[in-house]
């Protein structure tokens, strides 16, 4: 207790409490950064390809991960270092690996990383990982990588973070490198009603889809120093709601 000529003060109590209201209002007030780790951590452990690829069984879960390293592979030109943003358990890395001098792998979960290795173990050119919240490629030297390419990443992310992800991907690239990506087109009816319930949805997910539309791709991608040379709606025939793009670095 502090005293004063006089008696007690109440000042030292007073302002206590006035700190402890400031901080209360503060951490209710203020909103919190997404924790994308976190969340797919968590997914990670409950069901790790049902949050990657919503429904699919064992065997589409294989054929989609060939067809989408297929599509990688038409923008390889030999003896590439290639680099995936958002590899999940290694879905794509176990065709495309086999086809690259090196394959760089981050993921934002360490969960899905340790499956990733259990997965990619006998690739030895294979490098796993683990990112943080707000680290995207800083790890990476700039102009180091022939091909950048992200699947099903992007859209759980949201715009300002996604465009980070876009812009350090031009920074590691070489010149003339190629990106290659995928967006949901939020014009298809699948993610238009997706988008509405995300609106009616609270407290929303982390982890929900952002749509796009093509114009606002084409927007994104030149902001972030791209030249688009390829743009077509559905890689495959199991994601026809998909907008793919190939882009080279200027």
């Amino acid at each position: 207790m502090v005293r004063r000529r006089g008696g007690y003060n109440p000042r030292p109590m007073a302002w206590g409490l006035r700190r402890l209201r400031f901080l209360f209002e503060r951490a209710f007030s203020e909103p919190k950064p997404t924790d994308y780790k976190m969340t797919w951590n968590g997914i990670a452990v409950q069901d790790a390809h049902e949050g990657i690829l919503t429904g699919a069984t064992d065997e589409s879960f294989e054929r989609l991960g060939r067809q989408d390293a297929e599509l990688v592979a038409k923008y390889l030109r030999g003896g590439d270092a290639v680099l995936n943003i958002g590899c999940g358990v290694g879905r794509v890395e176990k065709y495309l690996a086999p086809r690259v001098r090196e394959m760089w792998s981050i993921d934002i979960s360490g969960e899905m990383i340790r499956l990733a290795g259990k997965r990619l173990a006998g690739l030895p050119n294979v490098h796993l990982r683990e990112v943080g919240n707000r680290e995207f490629l800083s790890s990476f030297r700039a102009g180091t990588m022939d091909v950048v390419f992200s699947f099903l990443v992007l859209q759980h992310m949201e715009r300002e973070d996604a465009f980070l992800y876009l812009r350090d991907a031009h920074r590691v690239l070489k010149p003339g490198g190629r990106l290659f990506t995928q967006f949901p087109n939020l014009l298809s009816p699948v993610y238009t009603r997706a988008h509405l319930e995300n609106v009616e949805a609270f407290p929303r997910s982390d982890g929900r889809v952002r749509a796009y539309t093509e114009a606002e791709v084409r927007h994104v991608l030149a902001l972030a120093g791209f030249e688009i040379t390829e743009l077509w709606p559905g890689g495959h025939e199991d994601l026809p709601a998909e907008l793919y793009v190939a882009a080279v670095r200027r």
